[in-house]
């Protein structure tokens, strides 16, 4: 009977899959994620270069195609566009030149005339200043399905404009939040993926030879004996002890019996014999005499 010897495991191939598509996560999270921040900054430019204004003096027509709520500003600093009809403000600049904010008044009226069903309610805490425009909250006009008015604006100045839209910066933010969650996400599954293909294969022992059973490899003891200590002198340098002699086998003295011992023959039995009788006579007696 034998078992079998064991080498140490050799160290594994590391799993360049895992490494190579780790760098890609890593990369492709954390490049998205930048460009959707950077890009923020340009959806919100364009974003507040797009609401629609209506100059001081002008009756202006809006169409709403959307629900919900839209902000008016009174934009005290920026550009209006070309626009068509009879508006002297058209394709004009404007820039406040007070410090108080303008209170003109605005009148919202339907297509036909009639009295706007939607409300312009009093609205502050939203306010832009980028790509050469600047305006502050002013009005809120919350409509329940779309609609198309048209807004007259009233004042003694006209050094400013009405712009009416979204908020600007609620689309910016929400880019700007989906580029750090991506950035995020993108790093941290990179990074495992990396770390995973970084860690080398478990390679199985494989045995590299045999050896008798209950004979210890080379250098080792039998487990539960110490090691025999050596009281007597070094040998030289260059010495190589003789393998000791193996003692030659003996065959084991064979058994003999003793030979028996002699033992008298047990008597034999011999049956009684008649009584013989004499020579010459009648051995059934005379006959009697008459």
């Amino acid at each position: 009977m034998s078992y079998q010897l064991a080498t140490p495991p050799a160290p594994g191939k590391r799993r360049a899959g895992l490494l190579f598509l780790g760098v890609i996560v890593l990369i492709a999270g954390v490049g998205v994620g930048a460009v959707l921040f950077i890009t923020s900054g340009s959806r919100y430019d364009d974003a507040v270069k797009n609401l629609q204004r209506a100059p001081v003096g002008c009756d202006t027509r809006f169409n709403f195609t959307g629900t919900g709520d839209f902000i008016i500003y009174i934009e005290t600093q920026g550009k209006i566009g070309k626009l068509s009809g009879n508006c002297t403000a058209s394709n004009t600049s404007y820039t406040h030149k007070g410090e108080a904010l303008p209170n003109p008044t605005l009148t919202l009226t339907a297509a036909d005339g009639s009295p706007a069903t939607g409300q312009l309610v009093l609205f502050s805490g939203a306010s832009y200043d980028t790509a050469g425009f600047k305006g502050t909250a002013y009005r809120k006009l919350s409509l329940k399905s779309p609609a198309q008015y048209t807004l007259t604006v009233d004042d003694t100045s006209n050094d400013y404009a009405i712009a009416i839209g979204r908020n600007p910066k609620s689309d910016a933010d929400a880019a700007k939040t989906i580029g750090i969650i991506v950035a995020a996400a993108g790093l941290v599954l990179g990074v495992l993926l990396i770390l995973l293909g970084a860690r080398r294969k478990t390679v199985p022992q494989t045995p590299t030879g045999q050896q008798p059973y209950g004979q210890q490899p080379y250098g080792q003891q039998p487990y539960g004996q110490q090691p025999p200590w050596q009281t007597g002198p070094t040998s030289p340098p260059g010495y190589q002890p003789q393998p000791p002699q193996q003692p030659q086998y003996q065959p084991p003295p064979q058994y003999q019996p003793p030979p028996p011992q002699y033992q008298p023959a047990p008597p034999q039995y011999q049956p009684p014999q008649q009584p013989q009788p004499p020579a010459g006579t009648n051995p059934w007696g005379s006959p009697p005499t008459p």
